[in-house]
């Protein structure tokens, strides 16, 4: 059977243009096709025009997230995996269903597996965790402003939920106890994340956020906070800003986001790097879009 519609396709991060090293799938069919794997086996040109096999796993992605509680805890879990016979530790992971966005994804598995729902949602990064074999990308959020609601586990699904402070996760990845290798890269995207010197970053608002004066709001409090950038309002209900700025001013105007001024209801606030401005100078607000 062929698939060409479902043929790998090259990650936004793809160098533009022809690549020497790149490969052309010439035919491909479906091995094998279960309740969680897909597998491939494609005949392909290599870049000298001779012809090869390769066989991968077509994957439709997943998402990790990183829970944060209000003490600097972060919420973490023990779940066996039956391939290697043996619990690991984790952070809260899941596979994105059909439709489904990779940030809504991420607020799912996040109450269901550990019980608590988050305000704040930063983009820390993508991996692909098995290039050699699998499409497979996993989209690392670092979930802020938690409150528990309860979780609800998938029947079937038996996991603790614990919480452990960073240093402690790193001894455990010293010790050989942490050998995920998701969680590790997210305890190295969470690392870069806090440490970086600036920020130039997106920041969506949801919620009861227009016609309660954000727009004025948020302009007068990047400013005191010397933090450059811009404001709208979307036509979609949210409110978009732009910030650039030192990391701790950028921060300190993210987290007086999630409560906006009087009238406004935050729901969600949701962080993303974002190119830097050409500009680099002061704080506009921009037409709806």
């Amino acid at each position: 059977m062929n698939h060409a519609d479902d043929r790998p396709r090259r990650t936004a991060a793809a160098t533009a243009g022809d690549d020497p090293l790149r490969e052309s799938r010439i035919d491909g069919t479906q091995v094998y096709a279960g309740a969680l794997l897909d597998v491939r086996r494609d005949e392909i040109l290599l870049p000298d025009g001779t012809r090869s096999v390769r066989e991968y796993v077509v994957h439709p992605g997943a998402v990790l997230v990183v829970p944060e509680r209000d003490d600097g805890m972060l919420v973490v879990e023990r779940q066996f995996r039956y391939p290697l016979d043996r619990a690991f530790l984790e952070f809260p992971a899941g596979k994105v269903d059909a439709g489904e966005s990779a940030l809504t994804c991420a607020r799912r598995e996040l109450v269901e597996e550990t019980g608590w729902s988050a305000v704040e949602w930063t983009h820390l990064g993508t991996i692909h965790p098995s290039i050699a074999y699998s499409t497979e990308a996993i989209e690392l959020y670092l979930a802020r402003c938690l409150r528990h609601v309860g979780a609800k586990l998938d029947a079937g699904e038996f996991l603790e939920v614990v919480a452990m402070n960073e240093a402690a996760l790193l001894d455990a990845q010293d010790e050989g106890q942490l050998t995920d290798a998701k969680t590790v890269a997210a305890l190295a995207y969470l690392a870069r994340w806090r440490g970086a010197a600036a920020r130039s970053c997106r920041v969506r608002i949801a919620g009861t956020v227009q016609g309660v004066g954000f727009r004025h709001w948020i302009t007068r409090t990047a400013e005191a906070a010397q933090v450059t950038g811009w404001v709208r309002n979307r036509r979609s209900g949210d409110v978009e800003v732009h910030l650039e700025g030192a990391r701790e001013a950028c921060d300190a105007v993210i987290e007086r986001c999630r409560r906006g001024p009087r009238g406004a209801a935050v729901e969600l606030v949701e962080v993303m790097r974002d190119a830097a401005s050409r500009d680099g100078t002061g704080f506009s607000m921009l037409p709806t879009q």
